[in-house]
């Protein structure tokens, strides 16, 4: 059956023919004599109701809009960007992308779902195969959600963000303006301070030796070593693993020698199960109080989260166990990348902390008793999320950016236990647990209780005052040959004493004048010169072929030079930035637009004449347009 068939995949890294950025291009043919879309469309509302009644009249735009909410995931990612145009009896469908293998996938999902009703094979799993694509999509570096949530940051705000496949990390922004990295950790940030806030023995010495609360303890390599701290510190105490995260391996309020010696054990068995290497666990004074995360960007204060440990609470008839099934049926603890809460998992570390209480899982807890689950209240471990940021006392915010400013980091995460925060860590009660430099931040984006934080935004925004100085000038044309790029270059390097020109012509990648290279995939070159952190201005050199099989890779031009083109090579006009030229070259002269107004014409007589004068008609806008970036 050919209907519904998918075929000719080509994926592009950026804007392309098709469509303005980067795309899953693929040919789509469906029966003109099918089924028409009300055939469809009990089977899609039940999938995805989002659609509403108002479907297309085509059954090809269903496909299309069903694709859509496939790549979205469950999850509303920032895609939405496709365009459908015709070849021959079939259509071409361009769609924006993550993932490019999840695109791909979803595009085939899709396909035989469609293919399935057609034919009305009741025994397709739709629903099977589209948690089953969920799951592959969450393994991907855009699953993470607190990545995710830096790159939607970026993308909503204009600012380009790309995935260097290479080194397995982003790039915001271009050239000298660009940051890379993964999560909240990026290039610009102190290695050695990064490194620092993983010893948290070394680190609590340091919070000390500054006069910053936080409870004494010692890092510890056998149980001997960690009774001995014990009974020296005095009971209770906590034992925590030195390069644990998220709360792993965490054991508080112990109150004898033989729990701490279970939860010393249970830390090594830890690094076995996980193969990493034990590096000691750390004995310290135990300080009561509610876990708190206090998060810093580029060194002043942002947010504060108050986490409590997974609770249940009684209703006199259910047992804790079915309590507890019953709170992750909420959509809260839909335990996926973008919900506020994880599931509450029932293991051991539960059994023994409700032991302690006097309780199992079978126990019936009495009407509106409360029954913590757990001794920490992280999220990954069913902990709940509250925005506390309009509660912090002014001298704990003081605290914070106290502390930020001795790390050159972009986000610091502190975590502190604290009776009350909206009280003084002066008045007692509080104490600094741990400091960690690229912390997560989609749990201030999507807290359980309370209003959101918008941390991402506040980070593009530190890197990026302005969204447009994520970018630097930009030249693209379909005539930018080594003649012009070479005397462009003379121009441009008037404007700054350290100027770092990139040139791509058709014999390859230059910097200052000076050949780097020539990759074979056009896109690349493009890349590989917006990669170059000194790079302060750029021209690349686009024909039809290389935008047919790679498009541009750039968002965005300052100046777009077109001689004659193809019409594939018009889209690079599109591409011109609000403010930005346009320069045709024609038989006999040479036009300047800004805006579709027309600005200047230069008549030529000879082919010769056109490098210098479209030189004169750009050379006095270069400032202007250097000016933009600085």
């Amino acid at each position: 059956m050919r209907d519904f068939s998918v075929s000719k995949f080509c994926v592009y890294s950026g804007p392309n023919y098709y469509l303005g950025c980067r795309a899953v291009v693929f040919n789509l043919y469906v029966d003109p004599d099918g089924p028409g879309v009300d055939f469809y469309e009990p089977e899609v509302l039940k999938h995805f109701p989002q659609l509403g009644e108002d479907l297309p009249s085509r059954v090809s735009s269903l496909f299309v809009d069903v694709l859509i909410q496939v790549l979205k995931m469950d999850l509303d990612l920032y895609l939405s960007r496709y365009a459908v145009s015709r070849d021959g009896d079939e259509l071409v469908v361009a769609v924006e992308y993550l993932d490019d293998k999840i695109a791909e996938e979803a595009i085939y999902l899709v396909s035989d779902w469609f293919k399935a009703m057609n034919a009305s094979d009741s025994s397709f799993d739709f629903a099977g195969q589209y948690a089953r694509l969920q799951a592959d999509f969450d393994k991907t570096m855009f699953g993470g959600p607190t990545l995710y949530s830096l790159i939607e940051g970026g993308l909503k705000r204009g600012i380009p963000v790309n995935y260097l496949y290479e080194e397995n990390q982003f790039q915001w922004g271009y050239g000298c303006r660009q940051v890379r990295g993964r999560s909240t950790t990026f290039h610009v940030d102190s290695i050695k301070d990064t490194e620092f806030t993983m010893y948290k023995d070394i680190v609590k010495d340091f919070l000390l030796m500054c006069g910053f609360p936080t409870p004494v303890g010692k890092n510890c390599y056998s149980e001997d070593d960690v009774v001995a701290e014990a009974e020296k510190l005095g009971f209770p105490v906590v034992c925590k693993p030195l390069a644990g995260h998220k709360g792993q391996g965490v054991t508080t309020g112990i109150e004898s020698v033989e729990e701490l010696k279970r939860a010393f054990h249970n830390i090594l068995k830890g690094h076995e199960e996980s193969g990493t290497p034990f590096e000691g666990a750390i004995v310290e004074q135990q300080i009561y109080g509610t876990d708190h995360r206090l998060l810093a960007v580029g060194g002043k204060f942002v947010a504060a989260l108050e986490r409590v440990p997974a609770y249940v609470d009684g209703d006199g008839v259910s047992t804790i166990a079915e309590l507890i099934a019953r709170d992750n049926e909420r959509e809260v603890r839909a335990d996926t990348p973008r919900s506020p809460l994880c599931k509450i998992k029932i293991d051991d570390n539960m059994i023994d902390f409700l032991r302690l209480q006097n309780l199992t899982i079978d126990s019936v807890p009495a009407v509106g008793q409360r029954v913590e689950l757990r001794r920490v209240a992280n999220i990954s471990a069913g902990g709940v999320s509250i925005n506390v940021t309009d509660r912090i006392h002014p001298l704990n915010v003081k605290l914070v950016e106290d502390i930020a400013k001795y790390f050159k980091v972009t986000c610091l995460g502190i975590d502190v236990l604290a009776k009350d925060i909206s009280q003084p860590w002066t008045a007692g009660n509080f104490g600094i647990i741990e400091i960690n430099a690229g912390p997560g931040v989609f749990m201030h984006l999507a807290p359980a209780i309370g209003q959101p934080i918008d941390v991402p935004g506040r980070i593009m925004a530190h890197h990026f005052p302005s969204p447009h100085l994520s970018r630097i000038p930009i030249i693209a044309g379909n005539c930018l040959s080594d003649q012009f790029c070479g005397k462009l270059y003379e121009l441009v390097a008037g404007l700054d004493d350290k100027m770092e020109f990139a040139a791509l012509t058709d014999s390859g990648l230059y910097f200052n004048n000076q050949f780097f290279c020539k990759n074979k995939a056009h896109d690349q070159n493009v890349k590989i010169a917006l990669r170059n952190p000194e790079l302060k201005f750029a021209a690349f050199n686009h024909d039809k072929d290389s935008i047919f099989d790679y498009g541009i890779y750039h968002e965005g031009a300052d100046i777009v030079i077109l001689d004659h083109p193809h019409y594939a090579e018009e889209i690079m006009a599109r591409q011109v930035l609000p403010g930005g030229y346009v320069v045709e070259i024609n038989d006999n002269e040479i036009i300047l637009y800004r805006d579709d107004e027309e600005l200047k014409v230069v008549a030529y007589d000879l082919p010769g004449e056109k490098v210098d004068l479209v030189l004169s008609v750009i050379g006095p806008l270069l400032p202007e347009i250097y000016a933009r970036y600085r």
